[in-house]
């Protein structure tokens, strides 16, 4: 087992900097079809994958997806001309809005990821030689460290 050093924290940090910055801006050319941005992308993701009983308010999808409050209430709105969500009021909180992935939506996501398919199976298969299943298990351990020791 490797003993955690200073310098290899340091090279692991600067590297998953890196990898998320043009991971970040792949994903923005590959979504540019679609009419996303990222940052919309990781919120229909959210809203679609996420379903919860009764929805889920903006705060709720803005601390989820950490991106800033007003920023979810455009993109929610501008989801909503689209027919990707559906936005009603909260049934207690007259301040809040519900927000409700639709079929639509569904069917864009899939669409996406078709489209983007050929060129993540390319980018995850540049890891030759190397175990992807648990590639994929330690970023899900990350992932989920992180998100439950935000800060």
């Amino acid at each position: 087992m490797t003993t955690l050093t200073g310098p290899l924290i340091a090279e692991c940090s600067t590297w998953l900097s890196i990898v998320g910055k043009l991971f970040t801006t792949r994903m923005g050319i590959l979504l540019a079809p679609h009419g996303l941005t990222p940052s919309q992308f990781s919120i229909l993701h959210h809203v679609t994958r996420q379903r919860l009983p009764g929805g889920q308010s903006i705060s709720q999808i803005a601390v989820a997806v950490e991106v800033e409050q007003p920023a979810v209430t455009k993109t929610t709105a501008k989801f909503q001309n689209l027919g990707l969500v559906r936005i009603e009021p909260h049934p207690t909180d007259k301040r809040s809005k519900l927000v409700h992935a639709t079929a639509e939506a569904d069917r864009l996501l899939g669409m996406i990821y078709q489209d983007m398919g050929p060129d993540l199976f390319k980018v995850f298969e540049s890891l030759n030689g190397s175990d992807i299943e648990v590639f994929a298990s330690q970023l899900k351990t990350l992932g989920r460290w992180l998100d439950q020791n935000r800060l």
